[in-house]
């Protein structure tokens, strides 16, 4: 997890981690749901958004969704989730994600 400060002042949050597809058939979208709770565990927050991987062939890596850089059968891929907020009630630990959603060609 990382944080940083956009053009507006405000604290944008990131998620990165490693995507690996176990299957025989190209992804092309993900969603997750993600939690995150607050110190006794409660959920503080939960968001379903779609997992973008990390295009680094350019200047700067950037977040695409699976239809610009698919997922290949035993590929595997950085993935970025951003938020724009969380919770003041968040304990500062790493959320719970799970995929609620896939689709492949």
């Amino acid at each position: 997890m990382s944080a940083a400060e956009n053009f507006v002042g405000a604290t944008v949050s990131y998620v990165d981690g490693t995507v690996t597809n176990t299957g025989n058939k190209t992804v092309t979208h993900v969603l997750v749901e993600v939690t995150f709770k607050d110190e006794i565990g409660q959920t503080a927050q939960r968001e379903e958004i779609p997992l973008q991987v990390l295009k680094t062939t350019g200047p700067y890596p950037e977040a695409v969704d699976f239809r610009v850089l698919p997922l290949a059968p035993a590929q595997s891929q950085t993935f970025r989730l951003t938020f724009e907020g969380i919770s003041a009630q968040w304990n500062h630990q790493y959320p719970d994600i799970q995929v609620t959603d896939v689709a492949v060609k």
